[in-house]
């Protein structure tokens, strides 16, 4: 049985909700579709079996578009209640919704790879059509890291970026005002004409701070790469700008800076998912990275 998960309902679920997504559903800015195992008798309690995470967005990119969209976040049914229609009873009811909705249809983005072609074969079945978009992601590790160290210092610091190298103007995003941070971003955004970012929040509080930095100059941000706390202590890069035309140089030495303070200060199994949208930041990515291939990610729209 598939039901809108109330307010009181949703910690029933949390369970199969990365721990990145749940503070979204907490608030209410996604919507929550959640499947019920059925009781095998009258006083069994209530058991999740799946869930699904959608949210309406305006200025979605569609081909050279912007549309209003219903983004589908996640779909995901417990391994023990699978191939019992679970999956589909909850896009029956995200079908409902389109119908409810203004917006003009549906996208999901489903990274290339065998292991997710079962997701891509499942969507297509219910008529999404999937175009390759220009972004890619890439998963660092502390191993990837060790490779970039000296042999004489395998332990203490990385020879790319050690926590003394902060280039000069760099501060935590936790040190800009709310509004200078809101205008970096948004600077960014118009910057990125593939719109791209479009999605990004404008809230410092929903990033990593940390892990989040820009470089300023005479009081202007000029360079910005911010970071998500991603599921299990994750790190998941989202956005790596320059506002400065002539600013690669400064930029790769940005995320030269957060690469050694990943390796130096997160634990051992902490990985960092890098999205890269734009040409410059799979660029720069993979100056820091050689050996590192990004994974495309293809986008599926149903309408």
């Amino acid at each position: 049985m598939v039901i809108w998960v109330k307010e009181e309902e949703i910690e029933l679920f949390m369970s199969l909700i990365p721990a990145k997504m749940q503070e979204a559903v907490i608030s209410g800015d996604w919507f929550c579709l959640g499947a019920l195992a059925e009781p095998s008798g009258e006083e069994e309690e209530r058991e999740a079996a799946g869930v699904m995470l959608f949210s309406p967005e305006e200025g979605v990119s569609i081909g050279n578009e912007q549309s209003t969209m219903i983004i589908l976040h996640w779909l995901y049914v417990a391994e023990e209640y699978r191939n019992q229609g679970l999956a589909n009873e909850m896009m029956d009811g995200l079908a409902d919704a389109l119908d409810d909705s203004p917006a003009e249809g549906v996208v999901c983005d489903v990274p290339f790879g065998s292991e997710y072609d079962l997701a891509e074969a499942f969507f297509v079945s219910w008529g999404f059509q999937f175009d390759v978009i220009d972004s890619h992601e890439m998963t660092i590790t502390k191993e990837d890291c060790r490779k970039q160290v000296s042999d004489q210092n395998k332990v203490e610091s990385l020879s790319l970026a050690t926590a003394g190298d902060m280039p000069a103007g760099t501060a935590s995003i936790l040190e800009l005002s709310q509004e200078a941070f809101r205008d970096a971003v948004r600077t960014a955004k118009k910057l990125e004409k593939t719109g791209y970012y479009d999605l990004i929040s404008e809230f410092r509080e929903d990033y990593a701070g940390d892990m989040s930095y820009v470089i300023q100059h005479d009081g202007q941000v000029s360079s910005i790469v911010l970071f998500e706390g991603d599921a299990e202590s994750d790190l998941h890069m989202v956005m790596l700008a320059t506002l400065n035309p002539k600013g690669e140089k400064e930029l790769l030495r940005l995320l030269h800076y957060v690469a050694g303070y990943y390796y130096l200060n997160y634990p051992e199994g902490t990985n960092v998912r890098l999205t890269l949208g734009t040409e410059r930041s799979r660029k720069l990515a993979g100056h820091i990275f050689p050996g590192k291939e990004p994974v495309m990610v293809r986008r599926g729209v149903f309408y």
